[in-house]
């Protein structure tokens, strides 16, 4: 089994996830290509974010399933605009989420809201 941790970051508003193979961890987010432009081109950032965590929730996944759907997600936001609030760093986070089969509320929010509601809706869902 896999870790997939979620995470908000200190300082600028971020939200990205980790996968723990057990061999290695991987991190994954998106951003726009200009630094903190609201709106543009966006890339799949792979940069490791461990310095930066604030908050976090983590869950153990399949690795099968979680290689599968961080391959699709990245896949799908490889040439995506950069859109706050539309299309940005928690709809990333969120569709990684829903990939791997956890609840996910269909409306975009903040990194620490997403956290809060992803935690409070699987609570009782994945057993270690």
């Amino acid at each position: 089994m896999a870790k997939l941790k979620f995470i908000t970051e200190t300082g600028m508003f971020h939200s990205a996830c980790s996968c723990d193979w057990g061999t290695g961890v991987e991190w994954y987010g998106f951003q726009p290509l200009k630094h903190r432009a609201p709106a543009g081109a966006g890339k799949v950032d792979r940069s490791d974010r461990s310095s930066f965590v604030k908050h976090f929730v983590t869950f153990e996944i399949g690795d099968a399933l979680l290689r599968t759907a961080i391959a699709k997600v990245s896949s799908d936001y490889a040439m995506k605009t950069y859109i706050v609030m539309l299309r940005d760093c928690v709809s990333f986070t969120a569709d990684v989420a829903r990939q791997v089969n956890l609840v996910v509320p269909p409306v975009n929010m903040t990194p620490y809201g997403f956290l809060q509601i992803l935690a409070l809706r699987n609570a009782f869902q994945f057993k270690g």
